[in-house]
């Protein structure tokens, strides 16, 4: 099945923990994850960024978690070019609409 997990919340919030989570158990089960973040949350692309949902993430896109950047949002918030050693695409609001879509379920953990 091909899930699509929506978060606006930024890196150090319990949305953020819980999309982790969520994202971790649905690769766990075989399915394929792609993380949107959008608003605050593009502040995972932040260079330099050490706290430990960050480092889960990492770990989530080694297991093959697919993530997702708002373009926009993160050029409002100042941040260029997305980091986690380029694992993270840069996405349209376009692009948004396609993936849930194409998607068998889309979450939102706003």
């Amino acid at each position: 099945m091909k899930i699509a997990i929506l978060l606006k919340s930024g890196p150090y919030t319990e949305e953020a923990d819980r999309a982790l989570q969520t994202a971790g158990d649905m690769l766990t089960q075989g399915h394929s994850v792609i993380l949107y973040l959008l608003q605050e949350a593009v502040r995972f692309c932040r260079p330099g960024m050490k706290c430990s949902n960050f480092i889960v993430l990492q770990e989530l896109i080694e297991k093959n978690l697919e993530v997702h950047v708002l373009t926009q949002d993160a050029e409002l918030r100042g941040i260029k070019a997305p980091s986690a050693g380029q694992a993270i695409l840069e996405r349209s609001y376009e692009s948004l609409v396609d993936l849930m879509e194409s998607c068998d379920r889309v979450v939102g953990i706003l």
